[in-house]
Formats: structure tokens, sequence, C-alpha cells
């Protein structure tokens, strides 16, 4: 069974990968900076608080990536099509 600190150092590292930024990552978790790179390295784990709110952070994320995917396919589909020599 894996770890938990790996499975944490796993998850910030695809928060981080959504937003862009390790700063907001820290931020959402409301860990100290040196505690957030033990988790980053794997060798420490995150509490229960913490680590909740990382997984909260990456559902939010995913659904906003999610939602911009369908708008933009939404809009891909209701522009008009040029259909050459028509």
């Amino acid at each position: 069974m894996e770890r938990v600190d790996n499975l944490a150092a796993r998850l910030i590292a695809m928060a981080v990968s959504l937003l862009g930024d390790a700063g907001p990552v820290r931020k959402a978790m409301a860990c100290s900076e040196y505690d957030f790179e033990a988790y980053c390295a794997g060798g420490k784990e995150p509490n229960q608080q913490e680590f909740e709110r990382l997984v909260e952070l990456i559902v939010r994320e995913q659904g906003n990536l999610i939602a911009a995917n369908r708008a933009l396919l939404a809009e891909i589909r209701d522009k008009p099509k040029h259909v050459p020599g028509g």
C-alpha cells in the first residue's frame, strides 16, 4: 500500500500543475513553507486538515478545468462552419 506522504507529494505535484505555481497550493493547504517543502519531498506527512484542503483544491481546480473545456467545446460547435467554394 502506498504511504500517505508519497501520495501527498504526488497530489501536491498535481495541484501545482493545475495551478501553475506552488504558492497558491501552499496557501490553500495553510501550512508553513518549511512543512510544504517537506511534504513535496515526501519526508513528512501533512496533517488531516492540510491533506483535506489539498484534495478540495484539486477537485475544485479540476472542476474549473472541465467547465472551461466544455465552454470551449460549445463555442467551437456553435461557430458557423466555413465551406470552401460555398
